[in-house]
């Protein structure tokens, strides 16, 4: 059954990757003006990989990004941390023996990011729904 339903989703692969491409693009410009105010920070991609932009994710330093998480949401907005704990702090690699401080700037990638909504879908309103709440949660 779910071979059936992923086989009939997979033609729209490529437009919902697009769709995705041309919101990503359109946050960049919606959040390219608080990045230069220093308020928040893209993660970039290599500029030879491709992306398909299943998660959009900026960071927030100080410490604050749990605080920011949280006025986010309260203005009605679902925004995420997908990825809280670095690979080399997991519970499946402690064998490693490795510590907070091994690798300072994944720990510091994990403290700060935030993801953003995005899916095909998604309309310019929404898009700048979420804009304004996260403009309006960032300190500064």
């Amino acid at each position: 059954l779910q071979a059936a339903i992923l086989s009939a989703k997979l033609r729209h692969l490529e437009d919902w990757n697009a769709a995705r491409t041309r919101l990503a693009r359109r946050y960049d410009a919606l959040l390219a003006g608080a990045e230069r105010a220093g308020r928040l920070r893209r993660v970039l991609r290599a500029s030879d990989a491709a992306a398909v932009y299943h998660l959009y994710v900026v960071r927030v330093g100080d410490g604050q990004r749990d605080a920011i998480l949280e006025r986010v949401k309260a203005a009605g907005v679902e925004v995420g941390v997908h990825y809280p704990v670095p690979l080399h702090l997991q519970p499946a690699l402690a064998h490693l023996a490795l510590r907070r401080g091994a690798f300072p700037e994944a720990e510091r990638l994990a403290d700060e990011a935030l993801s953003l909504p995005i899916f095909p879908l998604m309309s310019d309103a929404q898009q700048d729904r979420v804009v304004e709440a996260l403009l309006t949660a960032l300190p500064g």
